[in-house]
């Protein structure tokens, strides 16, 4: 049977047609498998010798805490395709490999967590950190930590450095004259703050700021006989916790910090009251000179605070 003409056109352009409407088809990747941490040696010398002797490098050898892929690929993913590579970049199986530097920071930190759940992991999705995209890698680093005893892996010598790079303000505040022991490594941040997120207010590791001031400095926790309200309601009231220019971190010079709330006393608020020269801002200028007993009395007659 011989086909007519316009048959064979109609074929053809029906066959173009179906050839226009399939979808293009990129090149597939080829399937990486699991080729051992040895592979990444030869070229990542510089990433693989420290990190043997990491805490991460070393949880390869426990199968209790890591039971299938372990060492590079339990983060970078399965490697094959790449070591095949060779370094050719412009090879399909060179960006096979997972590289932090290329991940969005929800992805590098979804490997993070995918083994680092629960614990002081648990709040860190709400974390403030978190809610503004503070990579795990921007304070740990895998690799090359510097923190003694590579303790937590952290980018630096200790938790206070690696805090002040981002909290400037807080870094000021421990410059001046009172300060939190912090510059002296009597205690780092993480005493007070969990980075990773808390379900209090600025991370602090207690439910109220009082509560956690109260774990170090029990000689002011009451209940007391008198008790003085400003102590009761939050210690942040006289005190500014990073560090002040004042005795004691006080907020502000005595006694104008008191005479934010006492205006009208007994004592005259100002140097033009009478009698001035004995004003307490003249002459005794600390309140707490007579009234010793701030933070509470439990003295029958301890009403003022001055015994």
């Amino acid at each position: 049977m011989q086909v007519k003409p316009i048959a064979v056109s109609a074929m053809l352009l029906g066959a173009l047609v179906f050839v226009a409407a399939t979808p293009h088809r990129a090149v597939s990747q080829p399937e990486a498998k699991y080729v051992g941490s040895e592979a990444c040696k030869e070229c990542h010398e510089d990433q693989w010798k420290p990190f043997q002797s990491s805490t991460h490098g070393l949880a390869g050898h426990d199968a209790a805490i890591v039971a299938d892929v372990v060492n590079c690929e339990s983060c970078h993913g399965p490697g094959s395709a790449h070591v095949e590579a060779g370094g050719d970049a412009s090879s399909p199986g060179f960006a096979t490999i997972h590289s932090f530097k290329s991940l969005s920071v929800a992805d590098a930190n979804a490997t993070c967590t995918a083994c680092h759940q629960g614990g002081q992991q648990m709040h860190w999705p709400q974390s403030e950190h978190a809610r503004q995209k503070v990579a795990c890698v921007e304070c740990h680093s895998v690799h090359a930590a510097k923190s003694p005893g590579q303790k937590a892996l952290l980018k630096t010598a200790n938790v206070s450095q690696l805090c002040v790079q981002c909290h400037q303000d807080k870094h000021l505040a421990l410059a001046r004259t009172a300060h939190m022991p912090l510059r002296e490594g009597g205690m780092t941040c993480v005493d007070c703050h969990d980075p990773h997120g808390t379900a209090t207010p600025h991370n602090l590791k207690a439910a109220t700021t009082n509560e956690l001031c109260l774990t170090c400095h029990a000689d002011r926790r009451g209940p007391f006989l008198w008790e003085h309200a400003p102590v009761r309601e939050n210690c942040l009231d006289c005190h500014d916790a990073h560090g002040s220019n004042n005795q004691q971190v006080l907020a502000a010079k005595t006694p104008f910090l008191c005479q934010r709330c006492h205006i009208s006393t007994r004592h005259p608020s100002t140097l033009y009251d009478q009698p001035d020269l004995a004003s307490n801002r003249l002459f005794n200028r600390s309140c707490v000179n007579c009234h010793s007993q701030i933070h509470g009395s439990n003295h029958p007659s301890g009403k003022f605070f001055l015994r």
